[in-house]
């Protein structure tokens, strides 16, 4: 049998007019089995009788790759389908210990042969406005909180890790209890043993457990890699 030229909407209507009659589906049973495999409406029933029957179908994907000699990139996609064609998806993108991404979207979503397309669009602007959120920044030079690595990565910190204090930091005590009188701020010196490198015109302090384990070299790549993904330290 020569392959079918494309189907036009109307022809294509007709066509699954005809199958999902039981009576003419009956007369051609080798017709519907192609119309089935050549327009992949098996999976596409499938589909959308577990989005009607559930109300909502979850297609979770993690996946880790390496980045370089030292780290990694692990990433993590949960999409949730509605039976009203409303997706909603919450991604993040984590560098090992150091940093982390994500968003999340929200849009429409269509079966399109055995594919799910989704099409973002923009939220209802009341639902932004009614969120109950917060945001706390913390000093500059402040070390990590103990709950931000289990929070990223679900592992505690073993305590192996090496964190490098930046090139300026307050001279004030963090666990002073006596309220000192106001004086303006004073930042210390750059450190003696600090070692530096220029990336794309611009001098940036080399990491510590680099100097320390990588030949010098090999600082402009790891330090151009770091930058690049936003890792201090």
């Amino acid at each position: 049998m020569s392959p079918l030229p494309p189907l036009d909407e109307v022809l294509h209507a007709k066509i699954l007019g005809y199958v999902t009659e039981p009576k003419a589906c009956v007369s051609c049973q080798s017709w519907k089995q192609y119309l089935y495999d050549a327009l992949k409406l098996e999976p596409r029933i499938r589909f959308m009788q577990r989005v009607k029957e559930d109300g909502s179908v979850t297609f979770c994907y993690n996946a880790v790759r390496p980045l370089g000699e030292d780290f990694e990139e692990s990433v993590g996609y949960t999409f949730n389908f509605f039976s009203d064609g409303i997706y909603r998806l919450a991604w993040t993108r984590t560098y090992d210990a150091w940093s982390s991404q994500g968003e999340q979207h929200y849009g429409k979503w269509a079966v399109d042969m055995d594919h799910v397309c989704c099409e973002t669009l923009e939220p209802k602007v009341q639902e932004i406005l009614n969120a109950k959120g917060g945001y706390f920044q913390a000093k500059d030079g402040s070390r990590a909180a103990e709950w931000e690595l289990p929070a990223r990565t679900g592992k505690i910190d073993s305590g192996d890790s090496v964190w490098t204090a930046g090139m300026w930091a307050p001279l004030e005590s963090e666990v002073s209890q006596v309220q000192a009188p106001q004086a303006p701020q004073v930042l210390s010196s750059m450190r003696a043993d600090a070692r530096y490198v220029d990336i794309d015109g611009e001098m940036h302090e080399v990491s510590g457990d680099i100097v320390a384990n990588w030949p010098e070299d090999q600082w402009p790549r790891l330090m151009r890699c770091r930058l690049r993904f936003g890792i201090r330290g």
